[in-house]
């Protein structure tokens, strides 16, 4: 278990959660995203490698809820949901507790990378008050954060604490000069057109950094004792974010996606997010016979509201809005807990046995709420044969709604709910004075796929007194979200011409599982995920002052759900089943599929070492993790073989997953990471100096052009960062070489001319 505190916290720097774990935490990822759509605020994490929704949190040992957003974009983690760690403000957190095995035996589903337990503070009395400013090299994305912790004492041993943050960033830039067409598609004559304006082609181009956020937020913490041996508990908070990002630069040569009335030099569109989270716990812990009880329900919710402003309806001509309410997604979770702990005598027979046990019941609701008319409809609303819409120059049906993000429609409105319930039980024991064991099972059913059931062994030997060895087996599983199961909706998606390599918009979409569309592919109902985990290392004490860790391990996702690759209406099957969708300018599809097996295998390195040195003591840290994933194989449904049975399968697979695809779970995120810190203090005095080091992590070859050819000053930029870390980390690098290549962890060599042939299918 990582544990990082609220001092290490405090001094990291970092304003948001995510970013603080991926500083402190060797295996954990989390990297904001851009030109994403909702993603831009909610940055997609990883644990060991794995996907969002692959590693379980909790807030005091208690499940926490995910977000309501489904990452549907061209980022990591595209097709998952996941838990919104940036809700959490950092000023309630008293220190984090990162497992960094399989727990799906003791927690259920998610569970399959590990658990992260953010534990809030508990000052009996006191308050700490804290402000923070910062600026970025490129004196963008400025940030101001004031924080307060207060608590007091009730009764003799009861608590209350209460934690509030305010935090405005402002957004970040990193988007070269704009170099392709402008006002007509050749470019002929946009330089005069330019110096009649007074513009210059910065005027025209997109953005590419971190969004602008302002976040708010209040959380609570509290004991109150009951008795002699009974104890009432209860935490929860309030957080509000307000987010603003951009998309692609619409263009005064795009007459079907810009109402030049309005735009005669086009827009760069906005997506406003207004995000609220919430939660509560209710718990009471309590001794009765011999056990320990813990009862506790939890309830939590995320709302996730789109407003897009700056755009048009194109369609609508000239009585489109600029600002749409473009609809919302909503999820909510109850949990109802009871957990039991008894610790058994054997007579000497075992140093310690320890008998654990439990069960839970899990509500779920996710709701799509539509946006407002004129954010997802042609025209306005009237039919083809009546012409109700605005038209180019062609004659042809200018795009139907809001640029940059069509609303939810009302055909795309769920309230859906599932209900599951779990029973684990398992022991712990030394069984000598050396030796310690952990075996765990569990059981869960779902109300809308079935039952399963996981296991654990865990172990632990000590050598020496100041060397130990552990391993860990198990299996896991991970539920299909409701997110997964029951999203639909139409979306602008930027996507590469296989004929000229550039980037085209078009309108995708997406078909909720059970939908007659998704059933036309011969796609299956969603099953859960199963994986199969083992892991292997050591720690060690050699001296007092220095600690050593190791930890190889190796995790096995069979039917991985993932979000599949675009089906377009260049083959005709597909036309046919999209002919319904031709009012709204659909011309691809992707649905959910339980598409592709796994394999991540990695190692994890972590040492710590203090000395005094003069009245104060420096304490030095270093910690390293290695990771490779692969997709072993893609499981092409039988009923989609039979539809598509005329063509040739193996082009049909690389639609339902492209190398695009395969890229984003094998090479999205740095397969190495590396940290070396340094703190001194003397008195109340502390300084800290941290180098961290992320591998190189690979794109699409497409996209890279795409970079190459768009954002020039964004790519060698990129290219100064890489040689900025290569010049001050060599050394380390040449260690990651090293071992990287004793694992065989080679990059992915991608052929840009098998891109071409299947980005499009």
């Amino acid at each position: 278990i990582d544990v990082v505190t609220s001092m290490e916290i405090a001094r990291s720097g970092q304003t948001e959660l995510n970013q603080v774990l991926s500083l402190l935490a060797p295996s954990f990822n989390a990297n904001p995203q851009t030109i994403a759509d909702g993603t831009d605020h909610i940055n997609p994490a990883s644990l060991r490698g794995l996907g969002p929704d692959q590693v379980l949190v909790l807030i005091n040992g208690k499940r926490r809820h995910s977000s309501a957003l489904l990452h549907v974009n061209g980022t990591f983690g595209r097709g998952t949901v996941g838990v919104d760690l940036n809700s959490i403000p950092l000023a309630s957190v008293e220190r984090i507790e990162v497992l960094r095995d399989g727990a799906s035996s003791q927690y259920g589903s998610d569970a399959i990378s590990g658990v992260i337990n953010v534990v809030l503070k508990q000052n009996k009395d006191g308050a700490d008050i804290a402000a923070k400013v910062g600026v970025t090299g490129e004196s963008d994305g400025e940030q101001v954060k004031t924080s307060i912790s207060c608590g007091t004492n009730i009764g003799e041993t009861g608590f209350i604490n209460i934690s509030g943050e305010y935090l405005q960033r402002n957004s970040t830039n990193r988007a070269g000069t704009y170099t392709g067409p402008i006002f007509t598609s050749d470019g002929n004559n946009d330089v005069q057109r330019l110096e009649e304006l007074g513009k210059d082609r910065d005027d025209f181009s997109m953005k590419i950094g971190q969004s602008e956020a302002t976040f708010g937020s209040l959380f609570f913490n509290s004991e109150i004792a009951l008795g002699d041996n009974s104890t009432f508990y209860t935490f929860g908070g309030l957080s509000h974010r307000d987010g603003m990002g951009t998309g692609f630069f619409r263009l005064p040569y795009q007459e079907e996606r810009v109402v030049p009335e309005f735009y005669p030099n086009g827009f760069l569109p906005e997506i406003g997010t207004i995000i609220d989270d919430n939660s509560i716990a209710l718990g009471l812990r309590s001794s009765f016979n011999g056990w320990d009880i813990d009862a506790s329900i939890t309830y939590g919710g995320n709302s996730f509201k789109f407003v897009i402003g700056n755009s048009n309806n194109a369609s609508m001509g000239t009585s489109s809005p600029v600002t749409f309410d473009a609809g919302s997604l909503i999820y909510k979770q109850t949990t109802a807990n009871v957990d039991l702990v008894k610790p058994i005598s054997t007579n000497g027979l075992l140093q310690r046995f320890t008998l654990v046990s439990g069960l839970e019941f899990r509500l779920e609701n996710f709701q799509i709420v539509a946006g407002e008319d004129a954010s997802w409809q042609l025209g306005n609303g009237g039919s083809v044969a009546g012409i109700d819409f605005d038209t180019t120059s062609t004659g042809a049906p200018k795009a139907a709604g809001a640029q940059v993000f069509p609303g939810y429609q009302p055909g795309n409105e769920v309230d859906r709910f599932r209900n599951s319930i779990g029973i684990y039980a398992g022991f712990e024991s030394d069984i000598t004075k050396r030796w310690l064991v952990d075996i765990g099972g569990r059981y869960e059913n779902y109300s809308d796929f079935g039952s399963t059931v996981t296991g654990k062994l865990a172990t632990r030997f000590n050598i020496l007194p100041s060397f130990a060895i552990r391993g860990a087996f198990s299996n896991g599983f991970r539920a299909p979200s409701l997110h997964q199961l029951w999203l639909s909706n139409v979306s602008t998606q930027f996507v590469i011409n296989p004929v000229n390599g550039e980037l085209e918009p078009r309108q995708v979409l997406t078909a909720e599982n059970s939908n007659s569309i998704t059933k036309s592919f011969g796609v299956p109902e969603l099953k859960e995920e199963t994986s199969v985990s083992f892991s292997l290392g050591f720690t060690s004490r050699p001296l007092s002052n220095l600690s050593i860790s190791a930890d190889v391990y190796s995790i096995s996702i069979e039917d991985r759900i993932v979000l599949s690759s675009r089906f377009t209406d260049a083959n005709p099957t597909v036309a046919e089943i999209l002919e319904p969708f031709t009012n709204d300018g659909v011309s691809q599809v992707q649905f959910f599929a339980n598409a592709v097996d796994t394999k991540t295998r990695g190692l994890d390195i972590v040492a710590t070492y203090t000395i005094p040195i003069g009245e104060g003591l420096l304490s030095l840290t270093g910690s390293t993790n290695f990771t490779k994933t692969e997709v072993e194989k893609v499981n092409l449904p039988t009923e989609m073989e039979k539809i598509f049975s005329s063509g040739d399968l193996n082009v049909v697979k690389n639609t339902l997953f492209n190398r695009e695809e395969r890229n984003r779970l094998e090479d999205a995120l740095p397969r190495q990471k590396g940290s070396f810190s340094a703190v001194y203090e003397i008195g109340a005095v502390a300084v800290k100096t941290q180098l961290n080091y992320f591998g190189q992590w690979n794109t699409n070859q497409l996209i890279l052009q795409m970079m190459k050819r768009f954002h020039r000053r964004y790519y060698s930029m990129s290219t100064s960062l890489t040689n900025y870390f290569i010049r001050y980390f060599y050394l380390w690098g040449e260690l990651t070489y090293l071992i990287r290549s004793l694992m065989n962890m080679q990059n992915r060599q991608t052929s840009a001319a098998e891109d071409l042939y299947t980005a499009e299918g």
